[in-house]
């Protein structure tokens, strides 16, 4: 009925679309990574100045909006870290299957399409750990205070 014409696509031509992928997919990765030390960076300066700002706003009207702050800011981190760190990890799966779904074993003298073994372990260290690191250390500032 209405079936989808094939197109010919030859092994190098699929090679680099998968390493194109795989790029964008990493490129999105780092600029998640950037938008949670940003953020993170910004929430960390609100809450030091939450904490201590002059005396004066500790002193009413300005006491119960301080302490909203000081309960609101460690929420806010830790839920913008875990929404980063889920779209983080979506990248990450999305460049597994790219790399799974495409075996180089019968081309010779080209790459891998990504990194593998220790390399891409070591490489992905950054990316799973510390969205996970900010979670913690906001979780502990949240419980202190």
């Amino acid at each position: 009925m209405n079936e989808q014409p094939q197109i010919a696509v030859s092994e190098l031509d699929r090679y680099r679309l998968v390493r194109q992928q795989i790029e964008h997919e990493d490129n999105l990765i780092s600029q998640r990574l950037s938008w949670l030390l940003g953020s993170q960076s910004f929430l960390f300066t609100a809450y030091a100045i939450s904490l201590n700002g002059p005396t004066q706003i500790r002193l009413k009207p300005y006491e119960n909006t301080v302490s909203l702050l000081i309960v609101l800011l460690p929420l806010v981190a830790i839920l913008s870290s875990l929404l980063i760190w889920l779209a983080v990890l979506a990248g990450m799966w999305t460049m597994h299957k790219l790399r799974h779904g495409f075996r180089a074993e019968n081309l010779t003298g080209i790459p891998n399409v990504q990194s593998t073994g220790g390399a891409l372990l070591i490489g992905q260290f950054a990316p799973m750990f510390l969205p996970a690191l900010f979670i913690v250390i906001w979780f502990l500032l949240m419980v202190r205070s």
